[in-house]
């Protein structure tokens, strides 16, 4: 679960207040295609990239990490493409991290409350910090983790915005057509989401709902999208979820048009191999 604004730790679900309309409503349509992704694939899943370097699923359990742990399948994403195989970081080690940066300590945040801990300390290995079941404010790595952190925080990853976080916007074309042309050059973009109440899916897609039946919110890492006729917005994108079981799931280009606060991307210096539909 994600914080409505930095600061606050309530979020406008907890709080039963209505949030403000969304740029698009949740019925308006999307164009096929949106503008600059009309010479892109139709399918791009980068799912079989992630299974070679045996990063699969994570489950944040019952605390409010889905921001940590979506920001820490971006990092390992990057991570691997650097090192040229897949390791499993640790979101504890992260959320650590983004409490030595000047916040009152808690448990989950902000994409930017998790690069800003990551510039700072890097992110160790899960096995040298694991995943608590809960949060202990007072953990810290030990030297071994903080020494392993900073190999990773020397490989010189960098940080894209597609969409800067706002609630009270979705988003625009190009910003859609952004994260579209993200997955095809090979990166996962990691969304923060204003999340239906009562969440309803059909065939693993999650359907839309108004206004008045979302809050803020929750964090996905996209993984990839296919364009369909059929869906809302024309397609839909695929998604990790730590939340529930864990389950990859998809939702309607129109459903991120609609309730997407913030979009961001990781990159390292090694570049990813072309992807293929």
């Amino acid at each position: 679960m994600r914080l409505t604004s930095p600061g606050l730790f309530l979020t406008l679900g907890m709080l039963g207040l209505g949030l403000p309309p969304a740029a698009a409503t949740a019925a308006e349509p999307l164009a096929h295609n949106p503008k600059g992704c009309q010479q892109l694939p139709a399918l791009i899943d980068l799912r079989p990239q992630l299974t070679e370097w045996g990063l699969g699923p994570r489950l944040q359990g019952g605390r409010p990490t889905c921001s940590v742990c979506t920001f820490t399948g971006a990092l390992e994403f990057a991570v691997a493409h650097s090192r040229k195989h897949g390791e499993r970081l640790s979101p504890e080690f992260l959320n650590w991290a983004a409490n030595q940066t000047g916040r009152a300590a808690r448990d989950g945040g902000f994409f930017t409350d998790m690069w800003d801990g990551f510039a700072r300390h890097g992110i160790c290995s899960e096995a040298k910090m694991p995943y608590l079941a809960k949060f202990d404010p007072a953990r810290s790595p030990d030297p071994a983790g903080r020494a392993d952190a900073k190999t990773i925080l020397a490989l010189g990853l960098q940080l894209h915005w597609i969409k800067k976080w706002n609630v009270t916007t979705g988003l625009s074309d190009d910003e859609l057509a952004g994260i579209k042309n993200t997955l095809n050059q090979g990166w996962p973009v990691c969304g923060g989401f204003r999340w239906p109440k009562q969440a309803r899916w059909q065939n693993a897609v999650l359907q839309m709902c108004p206004a008045e039946d979302v809050f803020d919110g929750h964090s996905v890492l996209l993984v990839g999208y296919s364009d369909a006729a059929d869906q809302p917005g024309g397609g839909t994108f695929v998604f990790r979820n730590s939340n529930g079981d864990g389950r990859d799931g998809s939702m309607p280009y129109a459903y991120a048009r609609a309730y997407m606060n913030d979009a961001v991307w990781v990159e390292s210096a090694v570049k990813p191999p072309a992807t293929q539909p």
